[in-house]
């Protein structure tokens, strides 16, 4: 394997859960997501010979995340899948239903707002980055169990306080 393919494997595709997050929160659809992640890889793979010019691969991967899904959100007339628990699969062409899960996101991190800073930076790195449990421990110093115990406590409080509709 050529050592361009090898920085791309080694700096690059760990990122996949955080630029899937990232997707995720800007086009509320998991198919979408997965369909610009992927896009970014193509073009990331494209220039894999310029990528040891990259001084932060993370924050590089995001904004061409953020870029490319802020371009599809921008498209007309796409139609979107949502998974909603029991309900199965189903087509959603009203842009009220996307501003609904939009809005549902932007209750969700102003209860994380209101978490214990601990709990905050946990769920946040985890659920938000989407950084694994052993990168948060490396990460913040904590031990694996009091990551999991804080995620754990997190996720129940936004639970809790997440507004029943």
């Amino acid at each position: 394997m050529s050592a361009d393919a090898e920085r791309f494997k080694s700096d690059y595709l760990p990122f996949a859960r955080a630029m899937f997050a990232e997707a995720m929160g800007i086009l509320g659809n998991a198919a979408e997501a997965e369909d610009a992640v992927q896009d970014v890889y193509t073009s990331l793979w494209e220039r894999r010979h310029r990528l040891e010019e990259i001084d932060n691969p993370r924050a590089y991967v995001i904004t061409m995340v953020r870029r490319r899904c802020l371009s599809l959100s921008g498209e007309q007339g796409r139609d979107t899948v949502e998974l909603d628990e029991g309900e199965g699969a189903r087509v959603s062409r009203h842009p009220s239903e996307q501003i609904e899960i939009r809005d549902k996101a932007v209750r969700v991190m102003e209860i994380i707002r209101t978490l214990p800073a601990n709990q905050r930076t946990v769920v946040t790195m985890h659920d938000v980055e989407g950084y694994d449990n052993q990168e948060i421990e490396r990460v913040t110093g904590l031990s694996y169990q009091n990551v999991r115990q804080l995620l754990s406590r997190a996720r129940r409080y936004i639970r809790s306080h997440f507004p029943k509709d």
